[in-house]
């Protein structure tokens, strides 16, 4: 209790809820632009991420399908497609966000792969479970504040019963998070580098 107490005390919080904080935090952000790592078994995906409110996001690939763009609208609701990259050359396929060619190999949507409904999905678990403040570590050369969000077996966001997270101790921004199915089997582990917050990103980013 008092490593949780100086936790908060040093990190200047209201309460002593990081998800909400985290949260609120990213509200506050108009802009974001990353390099995505995912990891599952037997699969691996690299790419470059940036997103932009209300809800437009650009991937990159650069593992695997090399090249490959995907860009979402909310304004369309439909995601554009180009699968050998070069947007400004060709027109690209439009599909629905469900496509199967547009979900990754752990189904998640390109329309639902933002931060925010990654905290969303956190503060859900919360609300059936408990969240555990584990202390400060490293991950890479930045300080992270480390948590685990257990949803204690009485309710799981889609398969996830329980995530594990690394939030950056000055921003709270995540840059590490490792989900668990009810057996305690690992999902996938992300990992989020090169973060940068409000970049001013391009007029033609999101429409090539």
């Amino acid at each position: 209790m008092l490593t949780e107490l100086l936790l908060v005390m040093t990190l200047g919080w209201m309460d002593a809820d990081p998800v909400a904080e985290a949260r609120a935090r990213f509200e506050r952000l108009s802009s974001y632009r990353l390099t995505l790592r995912s990891l599952g078994p037997g699969d691996m995906q690299i790419m470059r991420y940036g997103y932009r409110k209300p809800g437009f996001v650009r991937m990159d690939l650069v593992s695997p399908f090399k090249g490959a763009v995907l860009i979402y609208s909310p304004l369309s609701r439909r995601v554009r497609l180009w699968p050998f990259g070069s947007p400004h050359r060709h027109p690209g396929f439009s599909l629905s966000p469900d496509n199967r060619l547009v979900r990754s190999a752990k189904g998640h949507r390109v329309d639902q792969s933002d931060v925010g409904t990654l905290l969303a999905n956190l503060q859900a678990l919360q609300r059936q479970g408990e969240v555990g403040l584990l202390g400060e570590t490293a991950i890479g050369e930045k300080s992270a504040l480390h948590l685990i969000v257990d949803g204690k077996g009485r309710t799981t966001v889609g398969e996830v019963a329980r995530y594990e997270i690394w939030l950056d101790s000055d921003n709270l921004f995540p840059l590490k998070v490792v989900s668990f199915d009810r057996q305690g089997q690992e999902i996938e582990t992300v990992l989020m580098e090169n973060i940068e917050l409000d970049p001013r990103l391009p007029d033609d980013f999101f429409t090539p």
